[in-house]
């Protein structure tokens, strides 16, 4: 085992601008396939597995309900309507390859399972109406505020659960409420304990309460509606990721103005070293992930800046000593940190003179 984890990260791999040259080779031909002609379903896949897990807590809480779980685009709740969408790419291990070269990378085991209880918590808000209750507003806010995707976070805040990266339950109160109930629900969570001396565990109280009222009680909705059914997904595979890349896409405007500080991270081009943009694309999806977790900022946005730095690394033809992988992660990963945070709070990733 090397610094690298394996050393498979070292194998040279297709540059990969965008959309196609990262694919593996058997699974290029779904790119033009329509996603409804893929005739993609639930059943037989291990997200079934997953499915029923969720169905065993719900009901080992006392919760009755069990929200439908259907393919679509991406994870949802749509609004109002006790139903899970799951990204249709995980009912396929093609298209989890063809995700992981082109979008944010597939989620682990243990990443489905924190999704799944975290939309099972719009689904219970909705069922019951609990958004617009006087109670509930009282602990999470009004429902009716407007929801932003940019927001800035307060790191480590005590008035709120930490489940999915980027203390996502201060989003907005809905999101506020699926993250505790997602706590609330995690099996061996010990949440009482874990968040003792916290403002966020009244919101874990009301979540106990709530379910102690209504959880064997008949739904207020059983819509079934769904936003986006897999099987009306008239784009290709390819035109998916092309449309989900232009609307997550980020004007950074870095140009080169980081590549003294790139220069000065790695080595410069030496005969026979290794590749400084094949280092950081095996760790890409790592990397995007912590910063993600820590700073709050969007993973459109970490994903932005690590890919324009890989282009400027691998324009710049930079090398890397293969022993020292880790110090070079470390050093880059305080970079992005840096450079998310500043456009975080200041809008910019750095002062412009």
């Amino acid at each position: 085992m090397t610094p690298l984890s394996t050393a498979a990260v070292f194998r040279e791999k297709t540059p990969d601008p965008h959309f196609g040259e990262a694919v593996p080779a058997e699974s290029g031909a779904l790119l033009t396939a329509r996603i409804k002609d893929l005739r993609l379903h639930l059943s037989g896949t291990v997200l079934e597995k997953y499915i029923q897990q969720l169905y065993a807590e719900l009901e080992a809480k006392g919760i009755a309900l069990k929200p439908e779980c259907y393919l679509s685009d991406q994870w949802g709740c749509p609004n109002g309507v006790p139903v899970i969408g799951i990204p249709f790419y995980l009912a396929d291990q093609k298209l989890q390859s063809i995700e992981a070269s082109l979008g944010s990378g597939v989620e682990s085991e243990r990443e489905i399972l924190m999704y799944l209880r975290h939309e099972a918590g719009h689904a219970f808000n909705y069922a019951y109406k609990l958004y617009e209750t006087e109670d509930w507003r009282k602990v999470f806010g009004d429902y009716s505020r407007p929801y932003r995707e940019d927001f800035k976070p307060q790191p480590f805040s005590r008035k709120y659960v930490v489940h999915m990266s980027g203390w996502y339950a201060q989003k907005h109160p809905d999101e506020d409420f699926a993250e505790t109930f997602a706590v609330w629900l995690t099996p061996g969570s010990d949440w009482e304990k874990k968040y003792k001396g916290w403002g966020a565990l009244k919101k874990l109280q009301a979540v106990q309460a709530a379910v102690e009222s209504l959880g064997q009680k008949p739904p207020l909705v059983t819509l079934r509606e769904r936003d986006l059914d897999v099987d009306e997904m008239e784009e290709t595979v390819l035109e998916h990721y092309q449309a989900r890349d232009l609307e997550e896409k980020v004007d950074l405007q870095l140009g080169e103005h980081l590549d003294q500080d790139l220069t000065h991270l790695f080595e410069g081009p030496l005969l026979g070293g290794v590749r400084a943009d094949t280092l950081v694309r095996a760790e890409r999806q790592h990397l995007i992930q912590a910063v993600t977790q820590y700073s709050g900022v969007s993973r459109s946005v970490v994903r932005s800046v690590l890919d324009h730095l890989t282009e400027r690394v691998a324009a710049l033809g930079l090398t890397v000593h293969r022993e020292q992988a880790k110090e070079y992660m470390t050093r880059l990963t305080s970079l992005v940190t840096a450079l998310a945070m500043n456009y975080l709070y200041t809008d910019r990733f750095f002062e412009v003179d």
